[in-house]
């Protein structure tokens, strides 16, 4: 089923960046005079391709800055707080008052901004807003850049910017409209769509907002109100939304140093047919491995800790603080070759600099420490 779904998503992205790509190439095709840059010679002419590349690139960054910012202003509007907005890895980040500048990769992502939820009453909230703002905030903008482009459409290079604007705030509305889940994470559409399935979804849309919120307030989750936990119910394993709930549950019990249930939890979710966004897979992954070593489950091998479907998902993931803190940890447990290890620790500290959440550091360095700990009074003993 899993992989079905992948490879018709994969279809489906294939045909919108098909189509992105010919409409760019349409938008030169109306607005430049490619008989003039042919008639300045070669040279001349590669200049101008390499400077029309470059605009597609500078349009592209724009919509997505502006797809953020249609979550942001359209959560505003729907009673939502402002926590964070990341455009790549670049994040500003709302704590205490103050607007933090932080280094944050998601894979599977080219943005995203985060809010904190309005109140939660009557297990009722408004959410297709703040899901879909982005979409039509892409849509919205296309229409205003339409009419420029209809005002402006002799001013060489800026019609074709103004066009390619259009073609690709759509592209970009369809993109993340569409409900679809890739590999790595749900698109908007998902979100939107699978949050009114039912009231559990409802819920664990509105505590995985909550928790973010606390998590940018500088709270641990093992100090988080208890009742934002919760391990969704068999009925809606195939909802994406549902079955974060229950990432979020475990790592409540990693920050509780709770490790006995953590692994119970990783295994049950790992091991069952639950659709689980990419993301949160590997972040159980990860904790099931560190858990496992932890409490000296399964085979204690390379091998045996980690498949060869996580060691592939990881290597896209080299800036992430828990899959290096993973990578640390079972080479150290397998007494690895002791610059590798080094090299982890250093990678590792070199995201931390960096990283939005001082909290989240802390709980992974304790991880990294604690096994290092158990390990010294394992060789004392012998």
């Amino acid at each position: 089923m899993e992989q079905q779904r992948n490879k018709t998503v994969s279809i489906i992205y294939a045909i919108l960046y098909l189509l992105l790509g010919a409409s760019l190439g349409l938008c030169i095709v109306f607005t430049a005079d490619l008989d003039k840059m042919l008639d300045t010679g070669i040279g001349s002419f590669l200049i101008w391709y390499g400077l029309y590349i470059f605009l597609f690139v500078i349009v592209l960054f724009a919509e997505i800055i502006i797809h953020e910012s249609g979550h942001l202003v359209f959560g505003l509007l729907s009673g939502y707080r402002f926590l964070s907005f990341r455009i790549g890895s670049f994040m500003l980040l709302k704590r205490e008052g103050k607007i933090l500048f932080r280094k944050l990769k998601v894979a599977g992502t080219g943005g995203q901004c985060l809010m904190g939820p309005p109140e939660y009453r009557d297990g009722e909230y408004p959410y297709l807003l703040y899901n879909l703002g982005g979409c039509l905030m892409n849509l919205i903008t296309s229409v205003l850049f339409f009419c420029l482009y209809l005002l402006l459409r002799n001013i060489p290079v800026l019609n074709t910017v103004l066009l390619c604007l259009v073609v690709c705030g759509i592209f970009y509305a369809l993109l993340n409209g569409i409900p679809m889940q890739t590999k790595d994470v749900p698109n908007d559409g998902y979100n939107a769509l699978r949050t009114g399935d039912s009231q559990e979804a409802k819920k664990s849309f509105w505590t995985q907002l909550k928790i973010s919120e606390y998590n940018a307030e500088g709270k641990r989750m093992s100090d988080m109100p208890e009742e934002l936990f919760f391990l969704p119910s068999d009925s809606n394993k195939t909802n994406a939304v549902v079955n974060s709930s229950a990432v979020f549950f475990e790592n409540r019990l990693m920050s509780s140093r709770n490790y006995c249930d953590a692994n119970i939890v990783c295994h049950q979710f790992l091991e069952g047919d639950y659709n689980l966004p990419g993301i949160h897979w590997n972040v159980l992954q990860c904790d099931r491995i560190t858990t496992d070593i932890l409490l000296e489950n399964g085979k204690c091998t390379r091998e045996g800790l980690m498949s060869k479907e996580a060691q592939d998902y990881f290597k896209k993931l080299q800036e992430s603080l828990t899959v290096l803190r993973t990578k640390y940890i079972v080479s150290l447990f397998l007494g690895k070759d002791e610059k590798e290890t080094d090299s982890y620790l250093q990678k590792f500290e070199k995201v931390a600099a960096h990283y939005p959440n001082e909290e989240d550091v802390l709980d992974e360095r304790g991880l990294m420490k604690l096994l290092k700990e158990k390990l010294a009074a394992k060789t004392e003993q012998n």
